[in-house]
């Protein structure tokens, strides 16, 4: 029997990530054709540029059997559109994913009220606090949670997700199987157990700049509204807020101080439309309209005051500024610090966006705290001092 998810994979591999997929699927509904098709007939279809042309030509369908094969051999799952489980909100993109690697249950979210929860990978205490309360009373109303899987907020959200007791699913910005953020490995295995860990990135494939924000859609994309806790104003939670926009979604974002950086961002949404909150009763009334059987929001309560109460009477750290880069750094040295802005940055994060092994990684690091340029904190993450 044919297994036509290698044709999917193979189109996903030529298109790669993101892509705007709408027309080519038009002219190619089943990718099959795309696959057997002449090159004048891929031509002739007007839908495929000069270098997807190429790709064409030069992509085998040897690589899509062997992630097919990396896979099975991982115990993950293979999704595609044609698959009965493939999600119905995701269809719905311009740049649907054409293959989805899910170790896990991805069913999970099947007639499920979805809410995603991201902000910043440096959090304040009363932002972490917050972020808990709300997925923890998310998922014991019914709903699931969805997050990236990154340190500070996506991380607090999963957690509360999984204490509660219920499901969340973990989108990826890179593929699965990577040695990526090791500190957040034993929380993805949990995942993968009560929920899902998801990647449109094809198995081992690293992270890098590029990958987070491509894979923000699929975040807003597998929820029906997005809630933004703590975001500067250059955050990458504000990228998922404006695909929840472009597809929409409902926006939600906790109010914070007008005096602080860090909540320009989630500030600016509610400037802009978004539904400023601060419990999760306030974000999923509506949809227990809609959804009465989908949820069930006795027992819930407002924010969780003491505990918000007491995280912030710990002092936030105020926003570190990076120093001018010393004219004495090393090429390596310089474009490590380079990376260095207001939120922490864990060394594999580094060995995805310069390319530098993990061994020379540390070793810049060592330098730059040597010369008191950044300190480590915690979960072996650095920020500037």
């Amino acid at each position: 029997m044919n297994d036509y998810r290698k044709y999917w994979i193979w189109l996903a591999t030529v298109l790669g990530p993101a892509v705007r997929t709408d027309e080519i699927l038009g002219a190619f509904p089943e990718p099959h054709k795309a696959f057997e098709a002449s090159e004048s007939e891929r031509m002739l279809s007007g839908v495929l540029s000069k270098g997807q042309l190429e790709k064409m030509r030069t992509v085998s369908m040897d690589t899509a059997i062997h992630y097919m094969n990396l896979c099975k051999k991982n115990g993950w799952e293979i999704i595609t559109p044609d698959c009965e489980n493939y999600p119905e909100s995701l269809k719905k993109l311009t740049d649907i994913p054409l293959a989805l690697y899910v170790d896990g249950d991805l069913g999970c979210i099947r007639d499920k009220v979805t809410i995603g929860v991201v902000g910043t990978r440096n959090p304040c205490y009363e932002s972490i606090a917050i972020t808990r309360n709300i997925s923890g009373e998310l998922t014991k109303a019914g709903a699931v949670v969805i997050s990236g899987g990154a340190l500070g907020i996506d991380s607090a959200a999963h957690e509360a997700a999984l204490a509660a007791g219920g499901k969340t699913v973990c989108v990826l910005g890179c593929g699965l199987g990577t040695d990526y953020l090791r500190a957040n490995e034993a929380m993805r295995r949990e995942i993968g157990k009560n929920g899902a860990v998801i990647s449109e990135f094809a198995p081992f494939t690293p992270a890098s700049r590029r990958t987070f924000p491509q894979r923000n859609r699929i975040i807003s994309g597998l929820s029906m509204g997005v809630l933004v806790v703590e975001a500067g104003e250059h955050s990458g939670s504000l990228i998922t807020a404006k695909h929840a926009n472009e597809q929409g979604k409902e926006v939600f974002a906790i109010p914070g101080s007008v005096l602080s950086t860090a909540y320009m961002g989630a500030n600016s949404l509610i400037r802009d439309g978004a539904k400023a909150v601060g419990s999760a009763k306030d974000i999923l009334t509506p949809y227990a309209v809609m959804y009465p059987d989908r949820l069930c929001l006795d027992g819930l309560s407002g924010p969780a005051k003491e505990e918000i109460k007491a995280s912030a009477a710990e002092k936030s750290k105020p926003v570190k500024v990076r120093k001018e880069c010393p004219k004495e750094l090393d090429p390596e040295c310089a474009a490590v610090y380079g990376l260095f802005g207001e939120e922490p940055v864990h060394p594999d994060e580094i060995c995805a966006a310069t390319g530098l092994p993990l061994s020379k990684v540390i070793s810049v690091l060592m330098q730059l705290e040597i010369s008191d340029y950044i300190e480590q904190t915690e979960g072996k993450n650095y920020i500037l001092k």
